[in-house]
């Protein structure tokens, strides 16, 4: 096996799913299944972020003429559905269903048709950037596909080939970035970035918890509990 890698960039307007990302640089999304049949295909995925940024994103998924994972930007006639699956005040999950078309040119539909069965997906949304990390036998072959993605995306978005290699970085696209509830990431955003982990620190607990107006017991927890997960993610990685 091995992975093929690429980004596809938005301009503005270019998508609205695209557009809600762009505007809210703390609003990261990653997929957690994808599943495609010629006729169909199932999705689910995972965002964080603040809340009003995840409602937006919820918005464009449900509305946007066709399902986020079509290329083009006209409305392909699709009948496709989103659902909530799960909902709190930094995270979303989304379920995500559509029938093709003879219109619709989905990723893992152009996938399917140049190579074949058996091909496995990995994504990532930040900002107007959308990361896919495919898994496919050895002897697949990517040329056709590139072409036709390329083909398909319109002068409105960007084609950007990563990297062709072994399945490594599929699985750790796969694995993702530590499922932080949005306080402890944004809280440990501010601790690095005023130095907290330098050595030696540029600043305490206490002194950043009055920065950020939290009480110095809170700023502790959410500090502790992302700590907590980085190492557990960082230690199972590597078993």
């Amino acid at each position: 096996m091995r992975a093929f890698s690429f980004a596809l960039e938005y301009d503005a307007g270019a998508d609205s799913v695209a557009d809600a990302f762009r505007d809210s640089p703390n609003l990261y999304g990653r997929s957690l299944a994808c599943t495609v049949t010629p006729g169909n295909c199932w999705r689910v995925d995972r965002l964080t972020g603040p809340t009003e940024s995840l409602e937006a994103a919820e918005v464009a998924y449900a509305d946007w003429g066709h399902a986020a994972d079509c290329l083009g930007a006209e409305d392909c006639g699709a009948d496709h559905r989103t659902e909530v699956l799960h909902r709190d005040p930094s995270t979303r999950i989304l379920f995500t269903a559509w029938e093709r078309t003879s219109a619709c040119s989905s990723i893992p539909h152009l996938a399917l048709s140049y190579l074949g069965p058996g091909v496995l997906f990995a994504t990532e949304r930040h900002g107007p950037r959308y990361e896919w990390h495919v898994l496919l036998p050895s002897d697949a072959n990517l040329g056709n596909l590139s072409d036709a993605i390329q083909a398909e995306s319109g002068d409105d978005v960007r084609f950007t080939l990563q990297q062709v290699t072994d399945e490594s970085a599929w699985l750790s696209a796969y694995s993702g970035r530590p499922a932080l509830p949005y306080t402890h990431y944004e809280a440990m955003a501010a601790a690095v970035e005023r130095g907290y982990y330098e050595t030696p620190r540029g600043i305490t607990v206490g002194e950043l918890a009055e920065e950020l107006d939290l009480p110095r017991s809170t700023l502790s927890y959410r500090l502790r509990r992302a700590e907590a997960e980085l190492a557990r993610s960082f230690v199972g990685e590597r078993r």
